[in-house]
């Protein structure tokens, strides 16, 4: 009994072994990329990785739409650092300007400083010269005559007096002079101040300069990473859906279908012009000869097809005149109807999880026209891959995304 439920749990183990390996997620996905894109682009994808891929492909798109968010908010804040730098670039030039003028202030003031310092030298050698004078004629004949020919003790006195206001007054000439080599002294350490402050403002605004231009260039290479990511995930889904849009065309038609016509005049001659062409080839970016160009859709022995340009080359051979796009394009275009509504000519768009990636022309009686192909790789080299008939339903029903009336 022991070794039985021992065998039971081993085999029990071995069974949720295999169930988890094949549950895969967005964390298997993230940093394995390279490999599930060589799974998931393959010409030989197989059925078995068909629900894998179409959610690897949606990791993809999620990723994709992550990477063009990052990027336009990065712009934005590229944007805003751009603003930074011009607002302190016009600081650091105001301030430029203010450190020039009080270079000009200052320069001024030291041309005045130097201008009192040599008035005050000069004085002060006038006086010196003069108390020498004084002091080598105080004894001469003209100093006695000066002095002893006053008339009286009060002239005498007066004139003694006079000597000395002169020497008196020259000192304070000097000593005026001097409070003004001060005065400008401190005017010129008030400007040397505010000089400093300035400067420290400048050098504070360069720093800030520096760092936000070492931002700007990291946000600008961020943008370019993310760009190349996203330019890399893009071609990555495109060469996905073309495998993904391969094994559905490859998938049971479901025993074809046959015509059915319906109400409505052109939208039978639709669907008559496109049976027309049963056995095609597939070629990308057909019909006709000038491949993906549009001009193909006016041959009417065109004989290569992809799915959307089987639908144009249908509508315009029966006198529609619609553009040339893609399936995506023509799911979007027209008029919608329903399942109920279904007439011959309308058309049918296919999603299998990333978006519409193929069409059909129905032709009545629950059964449509398409040309099925491998997406790019398809130069019209495989006779399976072609124009052809399908019903819809089952694998095909299942992937319907809407119906349109285009006519």
């Amino acid at each position: 009994m022991k070794k039985l439920v021992l065998s039971f749990l081993a085999i029990c183990s071995i069974f949720t072994m295999t169930v988890s390996s094949n549950q895969v997620g967005a964390n298997d996905f993230a940093g394995n990329e390279s490999k599930y894109i060589k799974l998931c682009s393959s010409s030989s994808l197989k059925k078995s990785d068909k629900k894998t891929c179409e959610e690897f492909n949606e990791y993809l798109r999620k990723k994709n739409s992550n990477l063009k968010n990052e990027i336009k908010e990065t712009k934005k804040e590229l944007s805003d650092t751009n603003n930074d730098i011009s607002q302190v670039s016009s600081k650091i030039n105001t301030l430029n300007s203010e450190i020039s003028s009080k270079e000009s202030e200052i320069n001024y003031l030291l041309s005045s400083i130097e201008k009192v310092k040599k008035d005050i030298t000069k004085k002060e050698e006038q006086m010196k010269q003069r108390l020498y004078v004084m002091q080598t004629t105080y004894n001469s004949n003209w100093m006695l005559d000066f002095l002893f020919g006053a008339e009286d003790f009060t002239t005498f006195f007066s004139r003694l007096t006079s000597l000395n206001d002169i020497t008196s007054y020259e000192k304070e000439l000097v000593a005026d002079l001097t409070k003004q080599k001060e005065s400008l002294d401190s005017q010129k350490e008030t400007l040397l101040n505010a000089k400093a402050a300035l400067q420290s403002q400048k050098n504070t605004q360069l720093a800030l300069q520096d760092k936000l231009i070492d931002l700007k260039a990291s946000q600008q290479k961020n943008i370019a990473d993310s760009q190349a990511e996203a330019k890399k995930v893009s071609a990555a889904q495109q060469k996905i859906d073309a495998a993904l849009e391969q094994l559905m065309s490859q998938a049971p038609s479901g025993g074809g279908g046959s015509y059915v016509p319906g109400s409505s005049a052109k939208g039978n001659a639709i669907a008559q012009k496109a049976l027309t062409k049963l056995g095609a080839r597939y070629w990308w970016g057909a019909p006709g000869g000038g491949f993906g160009d549009g001009q193909g859709l006016d041959n009417p022995n065109a004989k290569y097809f992809d799915c959307s340009g089987f639908v144009a080359w249908a509508h315009r051979q029966s006198g529609v005149k619609i553009g040339r796009t893609t399936a995506a394009g023509y799911s979007r275009s027209g008029k919608a109807v329903t399942r109920a509504q279904l007439q011959p000519g309308d058309v049918i768009t296919f999603s299998y999880g990333s978006g519409v990636a193929h069409i059909g022309i129905y032709i009545g009686g629950g059964s449509f026209v398409h040309a099925a192909g491998n997406g790019s790789g398809t130069r019209g080299q495989y006779a399976n891959q072609c124009v052809k008939t399908s019903q819809l339903a089952g694998y095909w029903e299942k992937y319907v995304y809407n119906y349109r009336r285009l006519y």
